[in-house]
């Protein structure tokens, strides 16, 4: 995972509102630089990355971003 894509969860993580679910967050970041099918991959690229390591720890996307982070 590079600077750029960090960047992107990192964001979406400080941006994200009350209640609201972590792959809208993103998807608002996410749009905010990029447009297109760039985006719209960069967007579920980013969220399988996510997903995928939520489900092989047993924990939450928020979790799972916290942990990519550190890495």
């Amino acid at each position: 995972m590079d600077s750029k894509e960090k960047d992107f969860l990192r964001n979406a993580l400080r941006s994200q509102r009350r209640k609201e679910r972590f792959n809208k967050a993103l998807a608002r970041e996410v749009s905010k630089r990029m447009n297109g099918k760039s985006g719209y991959k960069k967007y579920i690229d980013l969220m399988n990355k996510v997903r995928e390591t939520a489900d092989e720890k047993d924990i939450s996307e928020e979790k799972a971003v916290k942990l990519l982070l550190k890495n």
